[in-house]
């Protein structure tokens, strides 16, 4: 009634002084319901059970309005499903949120993660022996001013230091658990993967191949938009994203003497100027039920080429078009997680049989966590067993000389037994099989293994 009552005052409103009236009465109307909403749907208040005891002291400082929307360490259950499971909003660190006297009371956090690696490989019988990899080291800052103003941020090091990148650099204004304004350096929503890749949310060592090839994760742009999530029924959610960023380069066909590559596409530059003056638009919307279901659907197009000059017009507008569907469900001890992808690349004339124009790809999880308890002086100790598949086509075809298919194609398949002594923290060995597909339907074998440790901090 109270919302009702303000959404008619608002219309009144407008006519009496316009449309600047009508946006404050309305979300003044929202203000009104929100109390209601939050006591029937509102995420979890407490800090993740998966935090060391000392971390849940009383005499801890006094958490700001803030509350944390994570569920680290927990079972997805459909009233604590945070805003995207394994997104910026949930880490562990953030659970461990503080005040700053010196910043006036302001609220921070600071957190990260690292993995690293060691492997064997053989590819049709030559090797490089054994070598160790310190793959990556993540740092976040998290910031938040009440519950109205939210800052994150993330800096990567990739091989030691040999690669810097500010992967994340944003602000959130959060008028309405539906109506959030972000801007930014962002991860766009394509796929999940995209927006929850940190290393120790998984079992298994390396990225999906479709989540790094036809999605150029990890790619991170900047731009502004909208984003939010609704509660139409008790135990189901509703989670959008969209956004207007710079966008793909032109890296994807003039940076790749192998074909059509995506990634190609990501650059520093993106985060200074549009190569194009046309931004991409890119979403996400999901829906989270009962089981720990989650099932999104995700999308990007934009134009990656220098198409004009000024006002003069130069080439023709290259467009890339991303469709992405992903989902997650548990049944007891198994969970099963999927993300499938298909792209299509707009190519100058005359070079349809170099660079594809249609890639697609797809992996899936079945992940079994056979034993969980109380291992010596760990109290909840795991492990699982984890079985992967992952197939890309980076060039759906034929030739029409021939009519042969064209190849560029690899089929992976991975088991590994992952060790977690805490919930972020994944000790894993892996063995992997491989098998590529060249341009020309020749096919070499690859098979390896690998062992590792990821661990948020």
């Amino acid at each position: 009634m109270k919302l009702g009552g303000c959404v008619f005052l608002g219309i009144w409103w407008r006519r009496c002084f316009g449309l600047l009236g009508a946006w404050v009465v309305f979300w003044a109307g929202l203000d009104l319901a929100r109390a209601q909403e939050h006591a029937a749907y509102g995420p979890p208040t407490s800090r993740p059970s998966s935090l060391p005891t000392s971390s849940q002291k009383a005499d801890t400082p006094k958490a700001p309005s803030f509350q944390y929307e994570g569920n680290f360490g927990k079972k997805p259950t459909t009233s604590e499903t945070p805003v995207v499971r394994g997104g910026i909003y949930d880490r562990p660190y953030i659970g461990r949120l503080g005040t700053s006297e010196a910043l006036g009371g302001m609220s921070i956090a600071l957190g990260g993660y690292t993995e690293f690696l060691g492997r064997y490989i053989l590819q049709e019988g030559l090797t490089d022996g054994f070598s160790f990899e310190a793959r990556r080291f993540n740092l976040f800052v998290f910031s938040s001013l009440g519950s109205f103003v939210r800052l994150t941020a993330e800096l990567e090091f990739e091989q030691g230091t040999s690669s810097i990148a500010l992967e994340t650099a944003l602000v959130d204004f959060r008028f309405h658990r539906a109506f959030v304004l972000r801007g930014g350096i962002l991860l766009p929503p394509i796929g999940r993967f995209n927006i929850a890749h940190d290393g120790p949310r998984y079992d298994v060592i390396d990225r999906p191949l479709v989540s790094t090839w036809v999605i150029p994760s990890t790619y991170s742009d900047v731009g502004f938009g909208v984003t939010g999530s609704f509660f139409p029924a008790l135990g189901h959610k509703l989670y959008y994203e969209l956004y207007v960023v710079n966008g793909l380069r032109s890296g994807i066909i003039n940076d790749s003497a192998e074909g059509t590559r995506i990634a190609r596409g990501k650059s520093s530059a993106i985060f200074a100027a549009n190569e194009n003056g046309s931004p991409a638009l890119t979403g996400r919307i999901a829906y989270a039920g009962p089981l720990g279901l989650e099932v999104g659907f995700s999308g990007y197009v934009g134009i990656f080429n220098r198409y004009r000059d000024g006002a003069e017009e130069i080439d023709r507008a290259l467009w890339l078009k991303i469709f992405a569907v992903d989902a997650e469900i548990s049944f007891g001890p198994v969970t099963i997680r999927t993300e499938a992808a298909v792209a299509w690349i707009d190519i100058p004339d005359g070079l349809v049989e170099l660079f594809a124009d249609t890639q697609w790809g797809i992996y899936a999880d079945v992940i079994w966590e056979f034993w969980k308890g109380r291992l010596g002086f760990l109290r909840e100790a795991a492990f699982r067993l984890v079985g992967r598949v992952d197939y890309v086509d980076l060039h759906v075809g034929r030739f029409a000389s021939t009519g042969q298919d064209i190849g560029d194609e690899t089929l992976r398949l991975t088991l590994a037994l992952s060790f977690r002594p805490y919930e972020g923290t994944s000790l894993r060995v892996e063995y992997q099989h491989s098998w590529l597909t060249d341009r020309l339907g020749n096919v070499a074998r690859r098979a390896g293994v690998q062992f590792g440790v990821a661990t948020y901090f």
